[in-house]
């Protein structure tokens, strides 16, 4: 007879060579079995214990989160969309009526602007030595003013004197010196303070030259209103970029540079929805994890009856999808929905058989239920889990809560 050798190799134990499986994907291994094959029960309750008391718990949190989607105080909160947030934005109180509105914008407001003449930076100043005195009219008020001009003065001295003669009479207009370096070049520029006809303003002189050797009485830009039609309707101005809307509860702010049609409309809060709806997907996720890392120790249609109640018709609507950790949602698709069909949208997610009711029903039978019903069959087949003596449950919170009472012991 021929005899082979036969080599030995040392093995590891399968739990540290396996990838831990679900109980979904493997049932043959009863909760609280140990690795050797013997049934360690005192394992077997606490595994069931917790699972059932993290359960709980878990629904009283998803309940919480998706009743704040039935508050009414949020569906009160409004904000304002805007075709092009960067041109055109509002605002508009709680409680403001959904509406939309076309705004045209012919022209927008500017303020006035006056251009001095280029001159020679170092060189002897244009505007003679001695006192200047001139007259700003701005706002139907009229300032008298003076400047001083010393024989040595610069261009840009003298310029320098003229801008703080005018800025310090906080007169509407303020004075700015410009200039090019490169080719030493300076100049003053006076800008009114307020946009629209209202901010237009006169310079000239009354003793002296200041006025017409610097150019400051050169209008660059004359001050005019915006112009703009809202749904069509007749041209309105305003003094300002911004106006008011639905008398006074909406308003509305736009660029400078705004130009043309754009669509803004007053709607839920769509953010702050979105910021609610996340909180709660999060919620279901985290008591769905609970179920997978029961080690078979929760009964398994919980999961189905949980997943039933998420995935509705209203949940497509809505963004909301199943995904690797359980569920996911699309907060763009949930926004669109809000601002395109608000009606519908709350419907969806807020009413009597909306979405978040729905969890808050299963929430609740899930926090009503018997705790035996928590638990799967095999949990019981293997004897890690007893009713008392009345039928009733033993897995239950104790009082205080330090723990959970199961099988006649604390955990």
């Amino acid at each position: 007879m021929k005899v082979e050798r036969i080599s030995m190799q040392r093995t590891r134990p399968i739990d540290s060579a396996l990838p831990a499986v679900r109980p979904a994907d493997d049932e043959r291994k009863p909760p609280g079995r140990t690795d050797g094959g013997a049934r360690d029960p005192e394992d077997g309750r606490r595994r069931a214990a917790g699972s059932a008391a993290a359960w709980l718990a878990a629904a009283g949190r998803v309940r919480d989160a998706a009743g704040r989607l039935l508050d009414a105080s949020l569906w009160t909160r409004r904000s304002v969309w805007s075709s092009d947030p960067q041109a055109i934005a509002g605002q508009a109180p709680d409680g403001a009526p959904l509406d939309a509105f076309r705004i045209g914008i012919a022209k927008t407001s500017r303020a006035q602007r006056n251009r001095g003449f280029e001159l020679a930076m170092n060189a002897r100043s244009v505007i003679e030595p001695g006192r200047h005195a001139f007259r700003l009219r701005c706002a139907g008020k009229t300032y008298a003013l003076e400047v001083g001009i010393e024989a040595d003065d610069t261009n840009t001295l003298a310029l320098a004197r003229l801008a703080g003669a005018i800025n310090a009479a906080e007169a509407g207009v303020r004075a700015e010196r410009r200039e090019v370096r490169k080719l030493r070049l300076v100049w003053l520029e006076l800008i009114g303070t307020a946009t629209g006809a209202r901010g237009a303003f006169e310079i000239g002189d009354e003793d002296g030259s200041a006025v017409s050797a610097s150019g400051i009485g050169t209008v660059a830009a004359a001050a005019e209103d915006a112009v703009f039609r809202v749904n069509g309707g007749p041209e309105r101005t305003e003094p300002e970029n911004r106006t008011m809307l639905d008398r006074g509860r909406v308003r509305l702010a736009w660029r400078p540079s705004a130009s043309g049609e754009y669509v803004v409309a007053v709607g839920f809060d769509a953010d702050a929805i979105a910021a609610e709806a996340r909180a709660a997907v999060g919620e279901l996720d985290a008591m769905a994890a609970i179920h997978r890392e029961s080690g078979g120790s929760l009964h398994p249609a919980l999961l189905r009856e949980l997943d039933q109640a998420v995935m509705t018709d209203a949940a497509e609507r809505l963004g909301i999808a199943r995904s690797d950790a359980g569920w996911a949602l699309d907060e763009p698709r949930l926004r669109e929905a809000v601002r395109n069909e608000p009606a519908r949208a709350r419907l969806d997610l807020a009413g009597p058989d909306g979405w978040a009711a729905g969890i808050v029903r299963t929430m609740e039978r899930f926090l009503a239920m018997p705790a035996e019903a928590l638990l799967s069959p095999e949990v019981r087949d293997a004897g890690t889990y007893a009713p008392d003596v009345s039928g009733g449950a033993q897995v239950q919170p104790s009082t205080p809560a330090s723990g959970w009472y199961f099988d006649s012991t604390y955990y």
